[in-house]
């Protein structure tokens, strides 16, 4: 249940792209992973877009000439091998550095944030990721 924060400048993801960009990476957070790919399991996986104005986006000390979009992915501690982490961070690269008519855009930062089990809370509980693996592939949306 990966939870996706882009920053990117205004105007970067029209509402189409960001609905293809958000379905896209939580099948890709989903099999990283390795969670049943059931409406439960899909509906905890929230992606949000944090856009900025021009003069709120910097490379180093000059408003940036250029769309920079930077990733945060939030996962429970365990839930990633070395591997996985490397299929995360270039798949989401791969989905974030493609416009509609196959325009590319520089650069993608990705930053995976790990956080302990007992640090993430849902509905008021702790989450159990053994048991969100676990659970069956027609549990119904959240």
């Amino acid at each position: 249940m990966p939870k996706f924060i882009i920053h990117a400048p205004a105007g970067t993801f029209d509402a189409t792209a960001r609905q293809q960009v958000a379905g896209a990476l939580m099948q890709l957070g989903i099999s990283c992973e390795a969670l049943p790919h059931s409406p439960m399991v899909r509906s905890t996986v929230w992606t949000y877009f944090a856009e900025y104005p021009p003069d709120a986006v910097f490379m180093g000390e000059t408003a940036a000439w250029l769309p920079v979009v930077s990733l945060q992915i939030y996962v429970i501690n365990g839930g990633l091998d070395a591997r996985n982490k490397r299929r995360l961070i270039e798949g989401a690269t791969a989905i974030l550095d493609c416009r509609p008519g196959g325009t590319a855009v520089a650069p993608v930062y990705v930053v995976i944030h790990e956080v302990e089990e007992e640090s993430w809370g849902i509905f008021g509980q702790q989450a159990d990721l053994a048991a969100l693996r676990a659970s069956a592939t027609d549990a119904p949306a959240i």
